[in-house]
């Protein structure tokens, strides 16, 4: 199976490589070989290429700490629309979703897939919804929707790796506003993927939350990572704007998924703390 994957220097590309590279033969773009805002530079590129699938992860915005512009949505739609030109080309388009696509400015709390209560109102999420429909235009489509995946490279300012630095530190975790909180381990998220490329001509859904069943408190997190109160500040525990999806479609999958706490586990061990 020949797989492109767009984005290869992002860490979702990063992860795949280190985990499929050596079942799958495995193409990565970055924009140095490929424009994906220029039509042209596409079509360049695909016009005398075989693949079998396509995992688009090349993406602009996302990143709650930076300010985002229209630019966002328009980068991100132009990048999808003219890799879509060629769906033709692909068996498979897995299209990396967001639960940012939910409204992040409203409760996130157990969505099922199609349940879009409101538009976004961030660039980011809105140009998540807009693809998001556009997808249904097309057979071939998947939407994988993340809320977060944790990995061995992530920065150490991410919640879960953070927590681990607090504990070998003995420092205290500030959590300034408690809510339920997906996560979804790198292993457990290529297991995932694994099975949609090797069992695509089935019937399996077209969207799907990347997420697991049991849902844990932020606080509850950092709890089973430091396994001390004393080490843990909380501001405000109202439990407002959670972010977290319904994992039911996944469960169904009946996939070996490690879950979190087991994940976590794993985690400590690879960081060595």
């Amino acid at each position: 199976m020949r797989i492109l994957i767009t984005g290869g220097n992002g860490n979702i590309s990063k992860i795949l490589l280190k985990n499929i590279s050596n079942e799958f033969d495995i193409t990565f773009i970055t924009r140095n070989e490929v424009d994906l805002l220029n039509e042209l530079s596409v079509s360049n590129y695909l016009m005398d290429k075989d693949f079998d699938v396509l995992i688009h992860t090349a993406i602009k915005g996302g990143i709650r700490t930076r300010e985002e512009t229209g630019e966002v949505v328009y980068e991100n739609l132009i990048m999808f629309e003219n890799l879509i030109k060629y769906s033709h080309k692909f068996k498979l388009i897995i299209n990396f979703d967001s639960g940012a696509i939910y409204d992040r400015s409203t409760d996130i709390k157990c969505r099922d897939e199609p349940e879009l209560k409101t538009v976004p109102k961030d660039y980011y999420g809105f140009s998540k919804y807009l693809i998001y429909k556009r997808s249904f235009q097309y057979n071939n489509v998947v939407n994988f929707r993340i809320f977060n995946i944790f990995h061995a490279n992530e920065e150490s300012s991410r919640f879960i790796k953070s927590c681990f630095i607090a504990k070998k530190n003995k420092t205290i975790i500030t959590i300034f506003q408690d809510k339920y909180f997906d996560f979804v381990y790198e292993d457990d998220f290529v297991k995932i993927v694994k099975h949609y490329l090797n069992h695509f001509s089935e019937n399996l859904p077209k969207t799907i939350n990347i997420s697991y069943t049991k849902k844990y408190k932020l606080s509850e997190i950092a709890l089973m990572i430091l396994g001390d109160n004393n080490l843990i500040e909380i501001h405000n525990s109202t439990l407002t704007n959670n972010y977290c999806g319904n994992g039911n479609l996944l469960n169904h999958l009946n996939l070996e998924l490690d879950g979190l706490e087991n994940s976590i586990k794993k985690y400590e061990k690879l960081l060595n703390i």
